[in-house]
This record gives structure tokens, sequence and C-alpha cells, in this order.
């Protein structure tokens, strides 16, 4: 019997090493490891609360320099930002994930205050994007807003960082309403682009689009971006919009280092926002960082297509070394 129980308990103490390492260092959420141990997402909150209480997880929190006044003050004054959320990392800060939920918790405070009630908004995709939304469950109260995702999906697999996953999690936080776009991000057949749109229930969610206060959204480059690593441009694609001078893309659009659209070089179009929808949104956020996005945000932030930016120190001080 005592054999047992030690059995009993080794095991017990096994499935919470596994549950803590899938949550903390694979970076699943709660309802993957759900699905992968054939459990409740309620036990597995059980049991990561229960691997923290028994010193399996330990949990160090290292204070970042808030936010960078000087680089965002020059941000502000070359680009003509109506904000700039610039967040310090600490030394010895390599991992991305780890700079990314540093930056998303910087920028909440400031994105919060935006979030009054009754207010539209707007969610494109991106990790970073997907951590300020987790940055922002802490501040968040009840405020009755309208949340609608802006951008189809590039994949099918669940993810933090989906479009849908994220519009869910920001209405929640905020006891909002929300409206979810259930399409390919791109569609390369125009004619059945245009027959979805005006499908019933996607046309409901597209016509929100004019009503927005504010667009949060992601940045990034042409190549190694998530649309070509899930297959929805193909490689001539790439190479016609790459011939056409794009550097970037922003909820499914591509531009040239001016801040031009250059979608006419795509044969398909984005299933979402419009390009002028886009430009005329009173205030686009876009939270983002990293070597990839120096160009692709300097591009935006030139052309005035973005009025808040945030991102880290090291992105920042790029920017501005920038013609």
């Amino acid at each position: 019997m005592v054999g047992a129980n030690r059995e009993s308990t080794r095991n017990d103490l096994d499935l919470l090493v596994q549950v803590a390492e899938s949550y903390y260092l694979e970076n699943k959420n709660q309802a993957q490891i759900a699905a992968e141990f054939g459990l409740s997402t309620a036990t597995i909150s059980r049991l990561l609360s229960r691997a923290r209480e028994e010193g399996i997880v330990r949990i160090n929190i290292v204070r970042p320099q808030a936010r960078h006044g000087s680089l965002e003050a020059g941000l502000r004054q070359k680009y003509g930002l109506a904000e700039a959320i610039v967040a310090g990392m600490p030394a010895g800060i390599t991992d991305d994930e780890a700079a990314r939920r540093i930056l998303g918790l910087v920028a909440a405070p400031y994105i919060d205050a935006l979030i009054r009630p009754g207010t539209v908004v707007g969610i494109g995709r991106g990790r970073t994007l997907a951590a300020l939304a987790e940055g922002l469950q802490s501040l968040a109260t009840p405020r009755q807003i309208t949340v609608v995702q802006i951008l189809g999906e590039y994949g099918v697999q669940n993810s933090p960082m989906r479009t849908s996953e994220i519009t869910r999690l920001m209405a929640e936080s905020y006891s909002g309403n929300s409206y979810y776009l259930n399409v390919p991000a791109q569609v390369e057949d125009r004619t059945i682009a245009e027959a979805l749109r005006r499908a019933p229930g996607i046309s409901d969610v597209i016509a929100v689009f004019d009503r927005l206060d504010m667009a949060l959204v992601g940045v990034g480059p042409l190549r190694g971006s998530p649309l070509e690593a899930s297959q929805l441009l193909s490689a001539q694609h790439l190479a016609n919009l790459e011939a056409a001078g794009a550097v970037g893309e922003i909820c499914g659009h591509y531009f040239d280092s001016a801040g031009r659209s250059v979608d006419a070089a795509y044969s398909g179009c984005a299933m979402g926002i419009s390009w002028n929808q886009l430009q005329h949104c009173p205030r686009v956020v876009a939270v983002a960082a990293g070597n990839a996005k120096i160009e692709p945000l300097r591009a935006l932030a030139a052309a005035r297509l973005i009025h808040v930016l945030a991102t880290d120190e090291l992105t920042a001080r790029q920017i501005l070394e920038l013609p």
C-alpha cells in the first residue's frame, strides 16, 4: 500500500511538471494543454496553481525601465505621431517571447486609457498584439465596448495570436460585444472574395469597420510573415510584390518604402478592413518590434498611416537612425 501511494505521488508530481512546462516553457494556453492531456481547463488551472504553491514553478519578475521618454519624443517629432510608447528592456533579455510580454505590459496602461465606454475597437493579428491583449487583462473593467476582428485568419491551428482569439480576449476583458470575421486572411480569386464579402454574417462584420474608433494592429515584413508561412502567398505572388517594391504588410495589405499600397501586384485580395478604411480610421495603433519590422514601421510612420507606435527601445533607435 505504501509503495502504491509513493507511485501515485510520483505520477502526480510528473503531471504537475509536464503541465507547468507546457504552459510556462512551451507557451501553450490552458485549452491546448487540456486537450493534450485529456483534462478539463479547470483541472489544468488547478494544477498550475499547485505547481506554484509547491515550488515547482518559481516566478521572478524583472521590472524593466518602463518607458524611454527621449526615444518617444524623437519618434513623435520625426514622424508626427500622436504618441509613441517605447519599452525599456532589462539587460540580458534575449528571449523574443519575454520581450513581447514586457512590451505588452508597458503599452497596456496607455491603450487602456484610450478604451472608453462604447469604444469600437478593431483587432488585427500578431504575437506582440496578443501580448498587449494579455497585458490589458489586469487593467480592464466592464465598459460595454465593441470589439471587431478586422482581418481573416491565417491558419486553422488554435493559437493565442489568432485574430479571433485576441478579439475574444479583449471582448471578455472589457465585458464587450464581439464580431468575428470567419474567412481566410487572403483569397486568391477576387470574384470569390467579393462573394464572401456579401455573404450574411460577413457583410455584417465588414459594416462595422466604418465605425471604428481605434484599430490595434500588428505590422509584418514581406518575407517571413505568417502569410508566407501559412502558404496563403505563393512564391510567385511574393516575387510580384517584391518587384513592386513591397517592404511590409499591415492587415493583409502590402506597402512600399513610401507607405503606398502595392496590393495591385497581388492577384487576390485581403479579407478584412480595406486600405481606404484603414487610412480613414481615427486612430491606428501599431504594436510591433524586432529587426524585421524596422523598415515596415518606418514606412508606415513616415506616410502618417499609423497614429500611435508601441515598440521596444532597440527597434525605436534603429527606426530613428534611418533617413
